[in-house]
């Protein structure tokens, strides 16, 4: 099982790509290395694995705060479970994986 994601390279050239260009491609379905201008298609399995990351975080998070600590109110619950979320959008670009795209039979 995967728990930290790869670093987002090219799949032709291995151009490695910077965080500000995942975001602006992260919700497109291809794109082309601005490298050596091949497409690539952008897979988004690993959001899945991100997503079961934070629910078990919030689970032992909330177990911890609600058996562990006496007065537990909402504000604390609340904040406690906004944080990681936050974490887990900042952290949404590092989840795409960059595919070479399957090439299609023209039929003549």
């Amino acid at each position: 099982m995967k728990i930290l994601p790869k670093q987002s390279v090219c799949p032709h050239c291995k151009t490695v790509y910077r965080y500000s260009d995942l975001k602006k491609i992260m919700w497109k379905k291809s794109d082309s290395c601005y490298h050596c201008k091949k497409n690539f298609r952008i897979s988004r399995k690993s959001f899945w694995i991100l997503a079961l990351e934070m629910i078990i975080i919030y689970a032992i998070m909330n177990v911890i705060a609600i058996g562990l600590i006496e007065s537990v109110n909402f504000i604390s619950l609340f904040i406690m479970n906004v944080i990681p979320a936050l974490a887990a959008v900042m952290l949404l670009p590092l989840y795409i994986e960059m595919k070479k795209e399957k090439k299609t039979k023209m039929h003549k």
